[in-house]
């Protein structure tokens, strides 16, 4: 065998490459297991070399415990350093040398997590939903990939977001990038594995959002994965923190979810940081193999601190040529460095890089030279002496503005230096977006006051009512936009939408408005401007006003999904009730950091606070005077009482199980007391007419209307008096839990709107053996279970999601294969997405026993979970022994794979059980659902599915 040798000049790159790789931090923490270990050896002695200066960034959360992005996170390859930014939402590129500025990338949402570089590329996860590719030497955009299958906004931590925003932070693995993305278990989570070079998704679970099980205090409650923190690889396993919950495991090279369950003892706080131990010793500091930080792991509980696992200091040591270094107290080649408030410190191309929290990066090399400042420069708007007349007409000089287009820039340059307003600007010119973003990032309003959406309007699915005034230079702009599309966006109770107009085009903009035939609006034309003003309240929306009276909110009904969530605000968790008034939470705090009294009264209340029902914005004390005059005064050293309970709650810890009436049971068509699941919660819950909610584990309520069973609002808990309230059109769940340490994910406030039964969500109904079955639905691989407006209870089968009335089901084989998708993967068709989402492969029958003696209509769902193509599914289906469909091709019949067909059957004579039988000719058999409805009782058609246009999730 002969050796091939190399020429000497190829053996030199080669190792000048394996150098510089080794002198690089090319991620969070150096390293795939986030070590913050280094081998790289520095100079004995370091010199300043520069100093840049960048804005401070806020972090998304107030609680420490979820404070992943307090500081910057730079990472460095080669002689460029690479710096994510929540505060202008960029990813920026620094010379190492001289801090320099090299190029800046702006996307559409905060950046929150270092980036990853890899292969010449640098890899950022945004806020928006999306993966960024970037070139690292020019910082073009080569692909970006999406998530999410479907876009949808909401305002969260004050921002317009993605619903499922990156907040698992990347990281790279032999070329493989793992992130995630979505914050609410209940709105779907989605877990990647990227080819990091094609863009080619290796695996994606979206499965790990409704998992039944384990909540704190031992409360059982559905819940799932909250992904925030940094992804780390451990092995053969895909590390996921989960902020102040425990973190979860995935196979890596599968995405199959191993282990996950939320701590179950009360007072035992956890947080976002995790490492790999490396040079962490101790075992006490280990969790499963992987470290925590008991500096992180800790928050207060009312009049003490609570410390839970990890080792102190883990998150603020690095490790550089095999010797650990503490922040601020020691570092290599520095004498004790003269900084405060050290938050991040890395070693890469031979130099040592210290962040402070108030946004400095401090470079240290061995040159002896003149250190460079680049400190921060602001250039002022320069709004111009003409004013244009919407300035002086737009009422609200706080809150949320929407910009249909730039335009020149102009009116949105003179509202933001005449009034405190923020903005969301959608602009469709690429050239406009990156012109105005450059400019506006140099006054220090980009991304802090005014935010740009590239694309088009219906693009984005923006959240209901979020906008005190929707502006826009060019009225032509409205025309291709519904009327009642925009009318939707403006906050109830005086949003206006303010354009110049030709009496012409207030004439026209007039016309269309009375032809959509919106209720409570004013058009009205001044001063050449055409002001539309969305006046009231929602129609069906109410006030609550306290007293555990009844809510009848008509708009408030399942099922829900989120509008927004923030937590400026935030109360103990036994303050009273607050009220919703005309679009206002009127809410009165206890002074709960106060040492209590000693007569076992609690603590005394704070002045009232005011907030936006449909944004969460705190109101300053100029706003809402009227309201303000009309509330009670707060008397500062009366001690409150330590609970507030509906008098029917007779023990104030221990309430009974929730009975609220009577209904009709969907299953059986008798009537019964009103029961439904209700897990650990001394909130024993309240009837607010239409809706009865309460603390069930997490956040829950139960639709009466629908009989929707125990939906669980997993992320946060609710207050020890019951704050999970049915007002002014919305399900409003305000953050009233401080001073409790227990790890629910998600420490923040949140609004709930109404969405289209389409939606996916799932409830738990409660366990029963019913008999003489009239309607049921089968959903089989469904994660819970979930009743329809019309009439139908659809049981998930197998049965995993929690309490459910145990329908006698026999299948063939007695184990088939469960498959599940998200539904919003659902690419149209018949029948509920959410059933044709999940089902049963390689299945002979399926025997559902227990049916009442009657002639039925059966109707059977399918859809093609995989990419076969016409021809390579097919098979009989017989119903009761008899074949009603030869030869049934799923994609033929439904138009395609991941599309829902559904074959209806009427006239079924059933005694006793209905048996469905497939037999297979080509591929394996398949089934989603089973309807089944006794003849004589209401029914509505089947839907024909439709969802939004998709586009493909990667994008160049």
């Amino acid at each position: 065998m002969s050796r091939i040798s190399l020429p000497a000049s190829l053996v030199v790159i080669a190792l000048m490459a394996i150098s510089a790789q080794a002198d690089d931090w090319p991620m969070w923490r150096h390293d795939a297991g986030r070590t913050a270990s280094t081998a790289m050896t520095l100079p004995d002695q370091l010199h300043l070399q520069w100093v840049r200066e960048l804005p401070p960034l806020k972090p998304a959360f107030r609680n420490g415990r979820l404070q992943f992005d307090k500081g910057y996170e730079p990472i460095v390859a080669g002689s460029t350093m690479f710096v994510a930014s929540s505060f202008n939402d960029s990813v920026t590129a620094f010379d190492t040398e001289t801090g320099s500025l090299q190029w800046r990338h702006f996307t559409d949402g905060p950046v929150r997590f270092a980036p990853v570089a890899w292969g010449g590329r640098v890899y950022a996860g945004a806020d928006d939903g999306h993966l960024y590719c970037l070139n690292a030497k020019t910082g073009e955009l080569m692909w970006k990939f999406r998530a999410s299958p479907e876009r949808r906004s909401i305002l969260g931590n004050g921002r317009m977001i993605s619903v499922w925003p990156v907040r698992g932070g990347p990281v790279i693995s032999d070329g493989i990038i793992y992130f995630a993305a979505g914050v609410w278990s209940f709105e779907g989570v989605f877990v990647y594995a990227i080819d990091a070079k094609t863009g080619r998704v290796v695996w994606v679970n979206d499965s790990s959002g409704y998992l039944f099980g384990q909540h704190p205090h031992n409360a059982i409650a559905f819940g799932g994965l909250t992904p925030q923190g940094y992804l780390l690889v451990d092995g053969d396993d895909l590390v996921v923190p989960c902020g102040p919950a425990y973190p979860a495991r995935f196979e890596l090279k599968t995405g199959k979810l191993k282990d996950f369950k939320l701590p179950a003892a009360g007072r035992k706080p956890g947080g976002w940081f995790v490492a790999t131990p490396q040079y962490v010793k101790e075992a006490q500091a280990r969790r499963k193999g992987i470290v925590f930080d008991k500096d992180v792991n800790k928050d207060q509980h009312e009049d003490r601190v609570y410390r839970t696992e990890g080792q102190s200091g883990v998150r603020t040591s690095v490790s550089i040529a095999g010797k650990p270094y503490q922040f601020g107290k020691a570092l290599p080649g520095i004498a004790r460095p003269k900084l405060e408030g050290i938050h991040s410190v890395l070693a890469a191309n031979g130099k040592l890089f210290v962040v402070t929290l108030e946004g400095k990066i401090h470079c240290y090399g061995s040159k002896k030279v003149k250190p460079k400042h680049h400190g921060l420069t602001q250039k002022p708007i320069e709004a111009g002496s003409e004013r244009d007349a919407a300035v002086n007409r737009i009422r609200s000089k706080r809150g949320v503005c929407l910009a249909l287009g730039i335009g020149k820039g102009r009116l949105i340059d003179q509202l933001a230096s005449r009034s405190e307003l923020k903005f969301v600007v959608v602009e469709s010119d690429p050239g406009l977006v990156g012109m105005f973003r450059t400019l506006w990032d140099k006054s220090n309003l980009y991304g802090s006051r005014i935010a740009v959406l590239h694309g088009r309007l219906p693009e984005w699915n923006l959240p209901k009512y979020f906008a005190n005034a929707i502006v826009t230079e060019d009225v032509a702009s409205l025309d291709s936009i519904p009327m009642a599309a925009l009318f939707e966006l403006l906050r109830p109770y005086g949003g206006q939408l303010c354009v110049s107009t030709s009496v012409a085009q207030h004439n026209s903009i007039a016309r269309r408005v009375g032809e959509a035939k919106l209720a409570r609006v004013r058009v009205t034309r001044t001063g050449g401007l055409t002001i539309i003003t969305r006046e009231g309240a929602l129609p069906g929306a109410t006030n609550y006003t306290g007293g555990w009276a009844k809510s009848a909110d008509e708009l408030a009904r399942a099922p829900l999904g989120i509008l927004w969530y923030d937590d400026t605000l935030g109360h103990f968790k036994r303050s009273p009730q607050p009220s919703f008034v005309d679009g206002v939470m009127v809410s009165y705090g206890k002074k709960w950091l106060e040492p209590r009294s000693g007569d076992g009264t609690d603590y005394p209340l704070n002045d009232p606070i005011l907030s936006d029902v449909y944004t969460g914005r705190v109101l300053e004390s100029e706003e809402a005077t009227k309201l303000r005059k009309t509330l009670r005064k707060v008397n500062p050293k009366k001690h409150e009482p330590s609970q507030y309970r509906p008098p029917k709650q007779k023990h104030p810890m221990k309430p009974d199980p929730p009975s609220p009436g009577f209904r009709i049971n969907p299953l059986t068509g008798k009537k019964e007391k009103r029961r439904f699941p209700k897990s650990y919660g001394c909130d024993g819950g309240v009837d607010y007419g239409f809706v009865y909610t309460m603390r069930s584990g997490t956040a829950a309520y139960y639709d009466k209307r629908t009989e929707s069973g125990t939906i669980n609002i997993s992320g946060p808990r609710s207050g020890c008096t019951n704050s999970v309230i049915p007002a002014n059109g919305l399900l409003n769940v305000p953050y009233f839990y401080e001073g409790c340490t227990c790890s629910y994910p998600l420490p923040t406030g949140l609004a709930l709107v109404s969405m289209p039964e389409e939606y996916e969500q799932w409830a738990s109904w409660l366990v029963s053996h019913p008999r003489e079955i009239q309607r049921v639905g089968i959903n089989f691989g469904a994660p819970g279970d979930r009743m329809t407006r019309d009439g139908t209870l659809w049981l998930d089968y197998p049965f995993v999601g929690g309490p459910s009335p145990q329908v006698a089901i026999k299948t063939s084989p007695a184990k088939p294969r469960v498959f599940y998708r998200h539904s919003m993967w659902m690419e149209g068709g018949r029948g509920w997405p959410w059933v044709g989402a999940s089902g049963v492969a390689n299945v002979d029958s399926v025997t559902v026993k227990g049916l009442k003696k009657a002639a039925y209509t059966v109707r059977l769902y399918f859809a093609e979970p995989r990419k076969l193509k016409v021809g390579q599914r097919v098979f009989d289906i017989s119903v009761q022994g008899k074949p009603v469909r030869k030869n049934f091709d799923v994609v033929r019949e439904a138009g395609g794979a991941m599309r829902s067909v559904v074959v209806e059957l009427n006239s079924i004579n059933v005694e006793g059980e209905l048996t469905v039988t497939l037999d297979a000719s080509k591929g394996t058999t398949m089934l989603s659902g089973i309807e089944i409805i006794a003849e004589g009782l209401p029914r509505r058609e089947v839907i024909q599915y439709r969802p939004e246009t998709r586009k493909p999730q990667m994008s160049r």
